[in-house]
């Protein structure tokens, strides 16, 4: 934590930018930019202390499944 890294090249993998960095005592390593501080601000940043653990997106998207599961059981009784 707190190290400094020259950073070699960006590319993309999987669909996320990965920072090439070089490390005087490893040679080249690859990081994710959002494991760096070079990631982009959270939204949470500012707002809340914590950022949840699950985006409520995620929260209502199981909801409407339970309940898909729910009317399957009953229906099949």
């Amino acid at each position: 934590m707190g190290k400094r890294f020259l950073i070699l090249k960006v590319r993309r993998v999987g669909g996320h930018e990965v920072l090439s960095l070089f490390d005087e005592d490893k040679g080249t390593i690859a990081l994710s930019r959002e494991w760096t501080d070079q990631a982009p601000p959270s939204s949470y940043s500012g707002v809340l202390d914590h950022p949840p653990i699950l985006h409520a997106t995620y929260l209502l998207t199981l909801c409407e499944l339970i309940e898909l599961i729910r009317k399957r059981i009953d229906d099949a009784k």
